[in-house]
């Protein structure tokens, strides 16, 4: 939360300060909910709609009444919907001297929705077909039809809310796809905040200054300058991404348009990233904007985590690529050191005597991540270039670990009294060591004046090298990403579970960047001493 600033410093706001400001009053009160007033106000300076799923009870028509107040001369409109509610309860009774007298059908809408700048419709699925269409015409128009005249409405975001999803087969798809933004109201969970709630009076919340109040001058102007955000390239690279993924999805689920994003809600979405960047004071989307998506891609519950882990894919979907690229070029380069085998692979060769030998049976592997773990001399020499299943131990006599191949149809655990600590690995040959679970690793070799360096050599370390550079560029291409929309990120529309998110996400890819890293060492020092 930023800090309460001074009459006085309120008209030195910019942008992102005024926004934060308007945040913090709304959420006075209201326990656990900063992120769903948040994403409302975006909603309402976007001119988009959003959706509350949850139980009765959880401060979401709080939420629409707070959101009315941030608009100076802001009208409200809030109605529990049944199946019973007719449409002059919703849009106004028809006027009975205009029918009367000028045999006009008119509707007097003073106090009613199409008088509204915040509408706030609770279980909204029950409305009947009249309403609905009515709606459908308020919302994507914003516009009334009020007998023969066509009136203009003030609606700046309408807030539904119920605690189901719109039933399938009953002609509610329409109405569901005009709210961009979906999310989900629970009840308070932590018992600090529910304490305090039990403790508060919400009725009483101090007036926002006047300084602070959204005049429509001031909102055509932020809804304007908005629409002159552009995107970032790592933005379009994910999007890109995540268009394929959807549509792979939607195949999958055999086109029962669970997945399924039109170009209309795309352009919405993008329309909501560029209010969010430009909000926070840039003239560009970044991720941190394109994380917003999981609140707008989703149709029903079962899609949700799928969704949430397609989107986050899409983030991280060109350095994956690239690394998966790189490692291809790595393989290539260990098959292409091999040379070519005279099928004897039992039999050990030359090469595998530059190795040192431990205890009579074991090679050294080097920069393992468990140090002082060796491989066992014969079973290497039985390896070839295919993968085969291993296990890891501990020996307590000879305290160190040891890796060996397991032999199929041979219980192994019978020829091991002195094992702990078992796990199972996958290992295949290649030069100069052994491949444990798709990491390279070399044996420790006798001194360099035994091997001898040739043309090959010099060859593939050339190879290795421009490997090296182009992993170099794919580091400091993702480093870039963090430090631009990751490192120190304050977008005042992302929650404390979406940051959160984003720091697994960049914990993954170090873990891979890792690795790839061990590869580069371990096959440079394979090559250093063939």
């Amino acid at each position: 939360m930023a800090k309460k600033l001074r009459t006085k410093d309120i008209f030195d706001l910019n942008i992102k300060d005024h926004i934060q400001e308007l945040c913090n009053w709304m959420a006075k009160g209201i326990y656990e909910k900063d992120h769903i007033i948040a994403m409302s106000l975006l909603c309402a300076i976007a001119g988009e709609n959003i959706f509350l799923l949850g139980p009765p009870g959880t401060a979401k028509s709080m939420v629409a009444s707070r959101l009315k107040s941030v608009f100076k001369a802001g009208k409200s409109f809030d109605y529990l919907m049944s199946r019973f509610s007719t449409p002059d309860e919703i849009f106004g009774p028809v006027s009975i001297s205009k029918l009367k007298n000028e045999d006009k059908y008119l509707r007097l809408t003073d106090g009613y929705l199409p008088d509204a700048d915040v509408v706030f419709l609770d279980e909204i699925w029950k409305a009947g077909p009249s309403i609905q269409n009515t709606l459908l015409t308020v919302i994507n128009e914003h516009l009334f039809h009020n007998g023969g005249e066509v009136v203009k409405v003030p609606l700046k975001v309408l807030i539904a809310a119920s605690n189901e999803l719109p039933a399938k087969d009953e002609g509610l798809e329409a109405l569901w796809d005009r709210f961009l933004v979906r999310m989900v109201s629970n009840c308070i969970e932590s018992d600090s905040s529910f304490f305090k709630m039990l403790k508060s009076d919400n009725e009483k919340n101090e007036s926002l200054p006047e300084s602070l109040l959204l005049t429509e001058d001031l909102f055509s102007k932020w809804q304007t300058e908005s629409k002159s955000v552009t995107m970032n390239e790592s933005v379009i690279t994910a999007i890109k991404a995540l268009r394929k993924q959807m549509n792979n999805l939607e195949k999958e689920d055999n086109n029962q348009l669970r997945y399924y994003i039109s170009d209309r809600r795309w352009r919405k979405a993008y329309r909501l990233m560029q209010t969010s960047a430009y909000l926070n004071g840039r003239k560009e989307i970044n991720l941190t904007d394109y994380l917003l998506l999981t609140h707008c891609f989703w149709n029903d519950v079962e899609t949700m985590p799928t969704i949430l882990k397609a989107i986050v894919n899409s983030i991280t979907s060109q350095i994956q690529k690239s690394l998966r690229k790189l490692d291809k070029t790595f393989k290539s380069l260990m098959v292409s050191q091999s040379g070519p085998t005279d099928g004897q692979s039992n039999v050990s060769s030359n090469k595998d005597s530059a190795f040192v030998v431990y205890d009579y049976f074991y090679y050294l592997i080097e920069n393992y991540p468990e140090q002082n773990t060796y491989f066992s001399k014969w079973d290497y020499n039985s390896l070839d270039e295919s993968v085969r299943e291993g296990i890891k131990y501990f020996d307590s006599k000879r305290n160190y670990n040891i890796i060996h191949i397991l032999v199929p149809g041979k219980p192994f655990e019978g020829r091991l009294p002195n094992a702990s600590k078992m796990t199972k690995v996958h290992v295949r040959k290649c030069p100069g060591g052994v491949i444990i679970d798709s990491v390279p690793y070399s044996f420790k070799s006798k001194s360099n004046s035994e091997t001898e360096s040739n043309d090959k050599n010099i060859s593939l370390f050339s190879k290795i090298t421009l490997a090296q550079e182009t992993f170099r560029k794919i580091v400091q291409d993702w480093d870039d990403i963090v430090l631009n929309n990751w490192r120190n990120c304050d977008n005042i529309f992302l929650s404390p579970q979406d940051l959160a998110l984003v720091m697994e996400i960049n914990k993954d890819i170090e873990e891979s960047i890792k690795t790839t890293e061990v590869k580069i060492n371990n096959i440079l020092l394979m090559i250093n001493r063939k």
